[in-house]
């Protein structure tokens, strides 16, 4: 036998055993045969292009709802949108989501916010403490960790709230704020792509890790889902997702 049919065999088995167990301990395809996923335009972790959805989280999300026999369906809003639809029960998961009492959370995380202050190209700006008495803009439902919001606040900054991290850079550009708070890798990618004189003061000041959130009525669901994201970290997929997006693998980005 060709060796590459055995080691592809062998992968199809290890999968399917795998399936196969988490349903087993886990029958939540006897209850629903999909599940919704609500997300705001995150490149390049979530985005919707002319194939539907796609980005880092949405490519383990997939392999994770396939592993357990369910389609994934994926829904695009606002930030405070998908809060309150998941909330409701209209939709079951938000992703990439800190942690929150009103949903429910595995110990599984995939993904993180880096807050990392964005400042002007032509700012003088170097330092956290530089900043102090100006303009900051952070994101509208967000959940920041409370060691920034004491530094904020420390500093005497004016926090205004916009409507995602593009608008608050875009802001930024305009001279409309004096420093931005936002994702390191997602904003790095916004920023080279539409060509905007910003920069981050590094290293990021804290980092926030990233859930996959359940409506706190999906117990069984968000247990499962939690499970396979685990299995998914363990395999090296994880890794993979990231090097093929970033050109770097999670393992080595959260040590950042």
């Amino acid at each position: 036998m060709d060796s590459s049919v055995y080691a592809s065999g062998r992968r199809g088995l290890r999968n399917g055993l795998l399936a196969f167990a988490l349903l087993a301990v886990s029958p939540i395809a006897a209850v629903s045969a999909s599940v919704s996923f609500c997300f705001n335009d995150w490149p390049p972790y979530t985005l919707m292009n002319d194939q539907g959805a796609d980005g880092i989280t949405v490519q383990i999300v997939k392999r994770a709802a396939e592993m357990l026999g369910l389609e994934a369906r994926f829904h695009v809003h606002s930030w405070d949108e998908c809060l309150q639809k998941v909330k409701d029960g209209e939709y079951d998961v938000i992703l990439d989501a800190a942690k929150r009492d009103a949903y429910l959370q595995g110990p599984t995380s995939f993904n993180s916010y880096t807050d990392t202050f964005w400042v002007r190209n032509d700012s003088m700006v170097n330092r956290y403490d530089e900043l102090a008495g100006g303009k900051v803009a952070l994101v509208k439902g967000y959940k920041y960790a409370d060691s920034l919001m004491s530094h904020i606040d420390d500093l005497g900054l004016e926090v205004v709230r916009g409507d995602d991290d593009p608008s608050n850079i875009r802001d930024l550009v305009d001279g409309k704020l004096d420093a931005v708070v936002a994702d390191l890798a997602s904003t790095f990618v916004y920023t080279n792509e539409n060509k905007l004189q910003v920069h981050p003061i590094l290293p990021p000041f804290s980092v926030d890790l990233l859930y996959a959130s359940f409506n706190r009525e999906r117990v069984t669901l968000q247990q499962a889902f939690d499970r396979a994201f685990a299995q998914l970290i363990d395999q090296g997929y994880v890794d993979e997702v990231y090097k093929d997006s970033i050109g770097t693998t999670y393992s080595s980005f959260i040590k950042y």
